[in-house]
């Protein structure tokens, strides 16, 4: 058994950005925008009483159009000592795109969050988990620290482009592929039933107590929009409640445990 035995808990606080927003379809459609905007508005307030009551920090991944249309409640976030960490401008898939184009977007939002939350982003995840070797340069160049983007492995490591550090993340532990589903249109295309809630808390457990039986320190890419309603925070709860006291697993925010793998500074 691992003497590091770690838990990332990061949600990726998106908001009613994505694809949607930057094509501007969303403003034709109220009722996805009202799906995008009950994480801010309901869940997180949620949530953070939940973390509080726990003493546990996380990690919000956080496009800056959010923390723009959203300041008060970034800024509840940061005060409560959690990681606010970068997640695009209004939810951007990076890949492909000209170097120009990415650099504007992370300016961008590096300067909203100097703006409005008095510092830089020091943790970036890549919009739907996509970016190439040109991301992980201006990454660098931008003041970010660590990506937590990743699926390919399970340790931290060091990319090969500039030495950016990697917090793997785990597609198990990404909400969206067990509970997230809406109409008009159909998303994500062809699930057409959430999961029992049982057997994600187990599909979990098994996961997360395995990888830190092996020092693997399990992240989550957990949506306060999907996760955040009532019920699902009863079974969230429960969940971190026995990691922490059944299973000895540290839960805390993504830039402690690369500052402990990989000596990256936490912010």
């Amino acid at each position: 058994m691992s003497g590091r035995r770690y838990f990332g808990l990061a949600f990726d606080l998106d908001g009613p950005s994505g694809d949607a927003l930057v094509n501007g379809s969303i403003w034709r459609k109220p009722g996805y925008f009202a799906f995008g905007a009950y994480g801010p508005n309901r869940a997180v307030p949620r949530l953070l009483e939940l973390l509080a009551g726990l003493g546990i920090r996380a990690t919000f991944f956080t496009p800056a159009w959010v923390v723009r249309r959203w300041p008060e409640l970034c800024l509840a976030i940061r005060d409560a000592g959690h990681e606010l960490a970068g997640h695009g401008d209004r939810h951007e898939a990076l890949f492909g795109l000209p170097a120009d184009e990415q650099r504007g977007i992370l300016e961008r939002a590096q300067q909203t969050f100097l703006d409005v939350l008095g510092a830089e982003a020091h943790g970036f995840r890549a919009p739907s988990g996509d970016l190439d070797a040109t991301t992980i340069a201006l990454l660098g160049e931008h003041g970010y620290r660590y990506s937590s983007s990743f699926r390919s492995g399970d340790l931290p490591f060091r990319h090969e482009v500039n030495g950016l550090a990697e917090l793997p993340a785990k597609s198990l532990f990404d909400d969206y592929a067990a509970f997230a589903y809406t109409r008009s249109p159909n998303f994500p295309a062809g699930l057409d039933r959430i999961a029992d809630y049982g057997a994600v808390f187990r599909s979990w457990r098994e996961e997360a107590v395995a990888g830190a039986d092996e020092g693997v320190p399990v992240t989550s890419i957990w949506h306060p929009k999907i996760i955040g309603t009532p019920g699902r925070l009863v079974l969230l709860e429960r969940f971190l409640r026995e990691l922490r006291h059944e299973h000895g697993i540290r839960v805390t925010r993504c830039d402690e445990i690369v500052a402990d793998y990989l000596g990256v500074g936490a912010a």
